[in-house]
């Protein structure tokens, strides 16, 4: 006999047939059709629906009535069913519901389910599911492993590539300033240009099944663009600068050009130019503009009232009108057609066509040449020589010329005065310090503190007196080294009067014309001589 019972009623099967009891005392009662449905979910043949309805009907608290005279009723065991998802990166198992006291599924039952559907099993997924059964519900029994895609390898540009317009400069009070556009790339030897970054290896993965996904494959970082002017690492993870100079960017290479050349005028179009090489600008250098350059700075058309900086030479095709605001200043040498109300500072020589109203200062010669060969107003300092053809103005205009001694070593002999006579200022307070102590110390009043004081300053006044020597010395190399140049002016043509000349430690100022002559100083006075 077996019975299957829910709530308060009981089905069982006897060897004459099935019965049906009824246990009324429970509530709440039940009623006819939720009788009639728990019968008919058995799939039982040949019910006596009379018999059933009687038994409903009755008013005993226990009821027991045979309902049919079929000797099996519809037992489904409990069974379960496993999903793959499409990526095959998931697998699920439902469980149906067992029937009329059907067989449920052991562990085995479900982990050898698991296997023959060839998901590597994960027990801790399928005990969860086990415990946690949700009828007619997914649960996730294995997960795969998705793989892990590399890095791709990539080129890193240290600089800007874009080709915006360049932009003025914004200060810190907010004002903007228009000479500062960084329109030139500017890069100095072993400047690292670009870095190729490797790629990096991506991750298998694996799905439910235990098979291998292999991780994409991660693509090299594109050739490194090395053009001209630039090196490559020894690893050849790094593009250098190979050279200082502007960084150009042509037919996707990388190119450092040690010398940048500006087609038209330094203006607003350019603003500034700050290069670490050579300089050529094709037109003009506008007034209230710098150009700055280590190397040479080339200027064919006409510097106005700007200032130029140069590390080499300077060559001004045309020349310069500074009106009085102009400043030029090399290393080496300053060549122009003309200059004309303008400071010159050069390390060699100035040479020109012509000098109008200028201050010139060098430490090697001023060399009018050409056509002209004009020296007229302003002043010049040369460490050698001064030649012209004409020197001064039918006008009487104020030269001034001195020659004989190098702008550099008068600075110099300058500063070194100055510093020695700080050196005595503080050593004559020393002095006078240790005197002080020393009438203390014979009248045996000199403390103990006081007694430490004397030693200190002892030390210092002998420091001081040494770095005075040094500085001395130093003084007296430089004034031979002035006094020992020779200082020569000379004019083919004519020095007019208005002209006064310095050559060494002696003075003349020209009074009378003075035609094809030579000037030196013959270590009394400036001697006048044929200019041969």
């Amino acid at each position: 006999m077996s019975a299957v019972m829910e709530k308060n009623m009981d089905i069982m099967v006897k060897e004459d047939g099935i019965y049906l009891s009824l246990n009324n005392a429970v509530a709440p009662r039940v009623s006819r059709q939720e009788i009639m449905e728990f019968v008919e979910s058995y799939g039982i043949k040949d019910v006596d629906y009379v018999t059933l309805n009687q038994a409903a009907a009755s008013a005993e608290q226990n009821v027991t009535v045979k309902i049919s005279n079929s000797t099996s009723i519809i037992q489904t065991p409990e069974s379960a069913g496993v999903q793959i998802s499409d990526d095959r990166m998931e697998a699920y198992i439902t469980f149906q519901e067992p029937v009329n006291n059907g067989r449920l599924l052991s562990a085995e039952d479900v982990i050898q389910l698991v296997k023959d559907s060839r998901v590597v099993p994960n027990d801790e997924l399928i005990n969860a599911a086990i415990e946690n059964k949700r009828y007619g519900k997914k649960i996730i029994i294995a997960q795969g492993t998705p793989p892990i895609s590399g890095t791709d390898g990539y080129l890193k540009f240290h600089f800007d590539r874009s080709n915006v317009k360049p932009k003025p400069k914004i200060m810190e009070d907010g004002t903007v300033n228009f000479k500062q556009l960084d329109m030139f790339k500017v890069t100095n030897r072993g400047d690292v240009l670009v870095t190729s970054v490797a790629a990096s290896e991506g991750r298998d993965g694996v799905d439910v099944y235990g098979n291998a996904i292999p991780a994409p494959k991660a693509r090299p970082a594109a050739p490194i663009p090395r053009g001209k002017g630039t090196a490559l690492s020894p690893d050849g993870q790094y593009l250098l600068a190979d050279v200082s100079g502007q960084l150009l960017l042509a037919d996707g290479k990388i190119n450092i050009s040690p010398h940048l050349e500006i087609q038209g005028n330094v203006d607003n179009s350019t603003g500034d130019v700050d290069f670490n090489g050579q300089v050529t600008i094709r037109g003009n250098v506008v007034s209230g503009f710098t150009v700055k350059a280590v190397g040479n700075i080339e200027v064919m058309g006409v510097c106005e009232a700007a200032k130029l900086i140069s590390g080499g030479n300077i060559i001004l095709g045309n020349g310069v009108q500074g009106a009085d605001k102009g400043e030029l200043i090399a290393e080496n040498d300053v060549t122009a057609k003309f200059i004309e109300s303008c400071k010159v500072t050069a390390g060699g020589n100035v040479i020109a066509d012509s000098i109008r109203k200028s201050t010139v200062k060098c430490d090697g010669s001023v060399m009018l040449v050409g056509k002209n060969g004009l020296l007229v107003g302003g002043s010049v300092v040369a460490g050698e020589k001064v030649v012209a053809s004409t020197i001064g103005s039918p006008m009487g205009t104020f030269t001034s010329i001195e020659v004989g001694g190098s702008p550099k070593e008068i600075n110099r002999q300058k500063e070194l005065i100055e510093e020695f006579n700080k050196l005595k200022i503080e050593y004559d307070k020393c002095e006078k310090g240790v005197e002080t102590l020393n009438v203390l110390r014979k009248k045996d009043m000199l403390t103990d503190d006081k007694k430490a004081i004397l030693v200190k300053m002892v030390n210092m006044k002998m420091v001081l007196r040494e770095k005075m020597t040094r500085t001395q010395n130093d003084i007296d190399e430089v004034k031979r080294k002035i006094t020992g140049n020779i200082g020569i002016v000379s004019a083919k043509n004519v020095i007019r009067p208005g002209v006064r000349i310095t050559i060494g430690n002696s003075q003349m100022t020209i009074n009378d014309e003075l035609s094809n002559c030579r000037l030196r100083n013959n270590g009394e006075k400036i001697a006048i001589g044929p200019n041969i």
